[in-house]
């Protein structure tokens, strides 16, 4: 277990570790915090227009609703009620991710960057050869982001940067990713001279 891991990385390094392929080993793992704020998430209140749209859309056709009822309008205003209250449960849950968003689990490979969903599922999977840039953004609590660019093709060539959210000791965990890059990068060219010959 690598220094700059808590006990929340001890439990994803355990949870990870049948899933690694042939020669990977695990050079990190952490969780970001279970709260982040808006801004540790580089979110502003421009994400949230679209949630409180539909949360007031909802209330004002619910009122709609229920003053236009007459007595021949009872079962399609229930109907139209409950497109309504799914619209804005819909609504709800959407300005809930804005808000809080969901934990995400991080591993750090000597060949892969995986990005994990809470329940451990590969959410995101990029080779190590495909970051660049990378630099730590401390926050408050001894905990920040890490940041890269990713060059990937195909499947993740439109995540051009990469963040690391709400990890703690982001400076540390920088300095581990860019020491695994290197790594992986130096291993690739001595593959590609290895078989010139």
């Amino acid at each position: 277990m690598n220094k700059y891991e808590n006990a929340e990385g001890a439990r994803i390094r355990e949870m990870f570790a049948p899933k690694l392929q042939e020669g990977e080993s695990i050079q990190w793992c952490g969780a970001s915090a279970e709260k982040l704020t808006m801004k540790e998430r580089g979110m502003s209140a421009r994400h949230l227009i679209i949630p409180v749209f539909l949360v007031a859309l909802c209330i004002v056709l619910a009122f709609i609703a229920l003053v236009s009822a007459g007595n021949n309008g009872i079962i399609l205003t229930a109907v139209f009620l409950l497109g309504v209250g799914a619209l804005f449960y819909g609504a709800v849950f959407l300005l809930h991710r804005v808000l809080f968003g969901a934990q995400s689990l991080y591993v750090v490979t000597n060949q892969r960057l995986y990005i994990l969903t809470q329940k451990g599922k590969i959410d995101v999977s990029l080779e190590l050869t495909a970051l660049s840039s990378i630099y730590a953004t401390p926050g408050r609590n001894n905990t920040g982001t890490v940041s890269m660019r990713n060059s990937s093709v195909g499947k993740y060539s439109n995540m051009v940067y990469v963040n690391l959210m709400g990890i703690e000791y982001p400076t540390k965990v920088c300095d581990i990713i860019t020491e695994a890059v290197d790594n992986a990068i130096i291993m690739e060219k001595k593959k590609s001279q290895a078989n010139r010959y």
